[in-house]
């Protein structure tokens, strides 16, 4: 009979979901996944995760995924429904056990809803009785990835952020903190901000963006309101896309112009800085030009 504790992943498709299942699985731990997609689940079963199809917004269908689980990852969905959906998960583990939570927030502006409602999940969390740590990253590095089309096809970056400074997380280093925290335990009732070792600007990602690819590259700072129809017409939901515009707006104001070392406190190594993500996304930058 295995000893190895239970881990919850909820949010087990996600950017930091996806690298944190078979994180925990290489290491041994059993892994359990919430997806409310009946289709993302043959995935994760092939990599050895268990797999609860459940809805957060559906408080009843939350049983089986915290049943008899010891360890929970919380990463919630930027939404409208993110601080409801944070309340029925951290209430439905109440009533299963006392299972030790790390929940993954967010650090940025209040000014955006999708901060206010992160931190409203992190009240509910440390008023719920269970153990818990909280991990904040700020805006992920691999967000850049988005602009490899426009460096591809007009050596240029566009966002609006004016010339605010900031520092970013790559969601690697989530993983493998988050990784640590569920495996390791030792920092319960701990907040950590996970950050780059410095902050900087778009402009200085532009410059070594055109440094490593031997071609001008620029920053281009645009409107908000032009980022937010460009946002809406990708898809995303107008709620979610405003608050990405109000986290904007606060780093345009040097927001983001602050440190930590938290990643290298329990990591015991630096952070990835945005030089590294560079180099090691070089190919996807790179991509050839279409006419």
């Amino acid at each position: 009979m295995t000893t190895q504790p239970l881990i919850l992943v909820v949010g087990a498709t996600g950017n930091t979901g996806s690298g944190l299942v078979p994180t925990l699985l290489a290491a041994g731990a059993r892994v359990r996944a919430l997806v409310r997609n009946p289709d993302k689940a043959d995935a994760l079963r092939a990599q050895g995760a268990e797999v609860v199809i459940a809805d957060l917004g559906k408080p009843e269908t939350l049983g089986p995924a915290v049943a008899g689980v010891d360890r929970i990852y919380l990463c919630l969905l930027n939404g409208p429904d993110q601080a409801r959906h944070g309340r029925n998960l951290i209430g439905a583990a109440r009533k299963a056990g006392r299972p030790y939570v790390v929940h993954h927030s967010a650090a940025g502006s209040g000014r955006s809803r999708i901060i206010r409602d992160a931190g409203e999940v992190e009240a509910e969390l440390r008023n719920s009785g269970l153990a818990w740590t909280i991990i904040r990253p700020t805006f992920y590095l691999q967000n850049l990835l988005m602009a490899a089309p426009t460096v591809a096809s007009a050596g240029a970056i566009y966002l609006p952020m004016k010339n605010g400074r900031m520092a970013m997380t790559d969601v690697r280093d989530i993983v493998d903190v988050g990784a640590r925290l569920l495996l390791e335990g030792g920092h319960e009732g701990k907040t950590f901000s996970l950050t780059t070792p410095e902050a900087f600007g778009i402009a200085d990602v532009a410059a070594e963006l055109g440094r490593v690819l031997g071609r001008k590259v620029e920053y281009v700072d645009v409107p908000t309101a032009a980022a937010r129809e460009s946002m809406v017409a990708m898809g995303m939901l107008p709620w979610t896309v405003d608050g990405y515009m109000e986290l904007f707006e606060g780093f345009a104001d040097n927001w983001g112009n602050r440190t930590s070392n938290d990643i290298q406190t329990i990591l015991g190594r630096p952070a990835r800085d945005y030089r590294q993500f560079i180099a090691d996304h070089r190919e996807v930058f790179a991509a050839p030009v279409h006419a």
